[in-house]
């Protein structure tokens, strides 16, 4: 539904029906599974509209470019890190801090395991200067971000950061340093390196930039 109540439109300006919304959703799923094994710059429209089942036209009629059903994934695949937040409402005393810092990072890694392939190509279009992608990426991260930077500047008011610390900075290197850690967990992994590992690893490193401890 659009923000005002009323139904979404297609490109030619059409409200999206039930049979409409049927193929919406066959072409995004069937981009999603091509970008598990093909480069964003190897996919073409008529790729897509083969792999859903549909007639190529039939794409045009819901995405202009390969680009706008990556962006659509990527705001789907964001939206659970909204449910982060409250994480860093409870207490971060002691060792409570391992615990909160520990599900925070368990929680990114099973992100990343499910929406891996399309969180990369939007992080990397985002980094490449892409609006959309730069837009998605900082509403994903927005409510995470200043969470996070209210418990660094907490942390830095009661003496436990260098007052030359800002929290706004480290909160976002923070949040990006476990991203990339959940992104990368193949290649941390390489050696026989412990799943466990990685994640205690990185939570306690999360925790020592969230608390200051």
């Amino acid at each position: 539904m659009g923000e005002d109540g009323a139904r979404p439109v297609n490109k030619l300006g059409h409200r999206i029906g039930r049979r409409g919304g049927r193929t919406r959703e066959a072409i995004l799923t069937a981009t999603r599974s091509l970008l598990e094994s093909h480069q964003l710059a190897d996919l073409r429209p008529a790729d897509i509209a083969r792999a859903a089942g549909v007639s190529a036209p039939s794409f045009y009629t819901y995405f202009k470019t390969v680009d706008e059903p990556v962006l659509v994934l990527c705001e789907a695949a964001g939206a659970p890190y909204q449910s982060l937040t409250p994480l860093f409402d409870a207490d971060w005393s002691g060792e409570r801090a391992f615990d909160q810092a520990r599900a925070y990072v368990t929680a990114v890694v099973d992100i990343w395991a499910e929406h891996g392939p399309v969180l990369r190509i939007g992080t990397a279009l985002a980094d490449e200067g892409h609006d959309a992608f730069a837009t998605e990426r900082i509403r994903r991260l927005r409510r995470v971000h200043l969470a996070i930077e209210r418990k660094i500047a907490q942390a830095r008011a009661n003496g436990r950061h260098d007052p030359r610390l800002d929290p706004r900075l480290a909160s976002y290197e923070a949040a990006s340093m476990v991203d990339a850690a959940a992104a990368g967990l193949r290649l941390l992994q390489r050696g026989d390196t412990p799943l466990e590992a990685v994640i205690d690893t990185t939570s306690l490193l999360f925790a020592k930039v969230v608390t200051g401890r």
